[in-house]
């Protein structure tokens, strides 16, 4: 101590400047782009080392070249201490701290490097936060995507009939409102099909009701292949089905039915009788169409289709009638 206040006392005020402008300064424009900068101050002593400390519990016991005063947890005088901020004006009066700052460079130096070291602390502490509010946000993210997707599936469940694929009864009644609201902004037509499977109880009676799912879920397929993307298929009870055409006029919804109907009838269903012999059971369609007109209900539109489809089944099935071609009572 005695030979460091010697030096102190040697060195002139331009050698200090001197050493604080060659050794100090630099060291705030590196600090800027550098988290790695630090004063190297070559007269850092080991506290264990310094002060024959024999406590091994110490987190820098046996260690070198660490900044004591910076360490949380060290021991000093048998007893454990805390964080920087809370030991560091017990740690300037120490010899260890005395002997690393010889001069003012040195202490400057020091005082620096202790700057720097909250200055990281805290960075690296909201470093972590924010990963920590980013993994969140990430799981907050992926959570409510899972609850859409949820959502969704949920959503599909209740407007889809289980057994066709095709959209259920209660669904049809919110797509008709919003196609009569559509036609009432623009002019603009839409059309429905209603579909009816021919002596549909028949198959029942006679071959049970697996057999009459099997028919229906082909159908189901088929008027979906049948249609366009923006249309829409629905199971509206048993054997009947509703298909919405949107911007469609009566020919059009016509030529549609026509291809759905010829397509059911070219196919045959295979079914095992009870006395195991295998036949081919061929079906067919009878289909009615009503075309939305202004003023005209979404129940009404349902009824001249209905009637349509049971002129239909009257003129001896397999066909299709448009309501255009009825007496509407």
């Amino acid at each position: 101590m005695i030979q460091e206040e010697k030096f102190r006392q040697t060195q002139t005020s331009e050698q200090i400047l001197e050493h604080l402008r060659c050794e100090i300064l630099p060291l705030f424009d590196q600090a800027i782009t550098n988290d790695e900068v630090v004063f190297k101050n070559p007269n850092l002593v080991d506290c264990w080392q310094e002060k024959t400390c024999t406590k091994k519990e110490c987190p820098i016991f046996d260690q070198r070249g660490f900044r004591c005063w910076q360490i949380s947890g060290t021991y000093c005088g048998g007893e454990t201490q805390g964080a920087f901020v809370d030991k560091y004006d017990n740690c300037k009066s120490c010899d260890v701290f005395k002997d690393a700052c010889p001069t003012i460079v040195e202490e400057l130096g020091e005082h620096f490097n202790n700057l720097l070291f909250l200055i990281r602390k805290q960075k690296r502490q909201e470093k972590i936060q924010r990963q920590s509010l980013d993994h969140l946000n990430q799981e907050l993210r992926l959570a409510l995507e899972n609850l859409h997707s949820r959502n969704v599936e949920i959503q599909t469940l209740v407007i889809t009939d289980k057994l066709t694929g095709l959209y259920n009864r209660h669904y049809l009644n919110t797509v008709m409102e919003d196609e009569v609201i559509r036609c009432s902004r623009k002019e603009y037509q839409f059309s429905i099909l209603m579909i009816d499977v021919d002596n549909f109880k028949t198959l029942n009676d006679n071959y049970g009701h697996l057999f009459g799912d099997k028919v229906l879920t082909k159908l189901g397929k088929l008027i979906k292949s049948n249609i366009r993307n923006y249309d829409k298929a629905f199971r509206f009870g048993g054997e009947e089905f509703v298909v919405i055409l949107p911007e469609t006029d009566q020919t059009i919804a016509w030529i549609v039915a026509e291809r759905i109907r010829e397509s059911f009838a070219t196919n045959t269903f295979k079914v095992t009788t009870s006395e195991s012999v295998e036949k081919e059971i061929p079906r067919t369609l009878s289909i009615g169409i009503a075309s939305y007109n202004e003023g005209l209900s979404v129940e009404d539109l349902v009824k001249y289709a209905d009637m349509a489809m049971y002129t239909a089944k009257s003129q001896g099935k397999n066909r299709v009638v448009r309501s255009s071609e009825i007496t509407i009572q």
